[in-house]
């Protein structure tokens, strides 16, 4: 049954109390941002303070633009754990897209289960994840899971029923219709760009040259992400559009969004990707 983030909280203070709090936690079921800022707020009433530089609070997220979590990050948070708090009784660790260690070959989620199976003392993990399918078992079953009701009318991305209103109107199988499906992708990405470099310009500004490799890394995994959830929203609308009737037209472009979102995937030209599964929805191409 899902819970409300102020329940949660509840819970984890009562167990704090009485000393029986699990040393793994899983949040899931709603989007990142709410996650994020969940486990953010458990951990600041576990640690009794502000989390900003706290020693014994560690972040851990996804890095690059393949947006993975690498088994290097999980080594350095190991060592990191492995010490004793400087301030704290314990020691706070925030994974944050934790499906994302799970990617193939999973090196790093096969290094962070001795984490998990020989915790060190004092310490505590809270994992986020809004895909747990696509965590390895392994990894959930060592999880005291909490599914987390989402907040009403989340819009995690902004403009994407109008988008979406959009492509399903520009659904002619003519090469004018797959040009006006690509051009909306393609912009709407851009915009979408646009709005997240807006957002963390001015963290950016505050930390001078040492923050902007670090805030380009940052921006180029939440693009990735927010790409994944457009085609992932377009691919359920379009299947909502068919209703109960599997029309080819319908079937041909959620087959040609899977295809897209595999190419993506695979690093392959963004525009060039996009271009090719449009014309894909409109059958000018297999």
């Amino acid at each position: 049954m899902p819970f409300p983030p102020s329940r949660v909280e509840e819970l984890f203070q009562v167990a704090a109390k009485e000393g029986r709090l699990a040393h793994a936690h899983l949040l899931t079921g709603a989007p990142p941002s709410e996650l994020e800022s969940l486990g953010r707020g458990l951990a600041a009433n576990l640690l009794d303070a502000e989390l900003e530089g706290h020693p014994d609070f560690f972040v851990l997220r996804p890095e690059s633009k393949s947006r993975r979590v690498s088994i290097a990050q999980v080594r350095q948070l190991e060592h990191s754990l492995s010490r004793k708090p400087h301030r704290a009784p314990i020691k706070v660790a925030l994974i944050l897209e934790a499906e994302r260690m799970c990617l193939p070959p999973a090196e790093a989620a096969n290094a962070f289960l001795k984490t998990l199976e020989e915790p060190p003392d004092h310490s505590l993990l809270i994992l986020t994840s809004d895909r747990p399918e696509q965590l390895l078992p392994t990894v959930r079953s060592r999880c005291l899971t909490f599914p987390i009701l989402p907040e009403e009318k989340s819009s995690p991305i902004e403009g994407i029923d109008e988008f979406t209103r959009h492509w399903a109107q520009s659904d002619e199988p003519n090469a004018l219709g797959a040009y006006r499906r690509a051009t909306l992708l393609q912009s709407f990405l851009l915009s979408t760009r646009a709005r997240l470099e807006a957002q963390i310009e001015p963290a950016k500004e505050e930390q001078g040259d040492e923050g902007e490799s670090a805030h380009s890394a940052y921006l180029a995994g939440q693009l990735v992400r927010v790409r994944e959830d457009i085609i992932a929203h377009l691919i359920r609308s379009t299947w909502a559009r068919a209703e109960s009737t599997l029309r080819p037209e319908i079937i041909r472009e959620v087959d040609a969004l899977e295809k897209l979102r595999l190419a993506l995937s695979r690093n392959i030209d963004t525009n060039l990707a996009i271009e090719v599964a449009c014309l894909r929805t409109a059958g000018l191409t297999s």
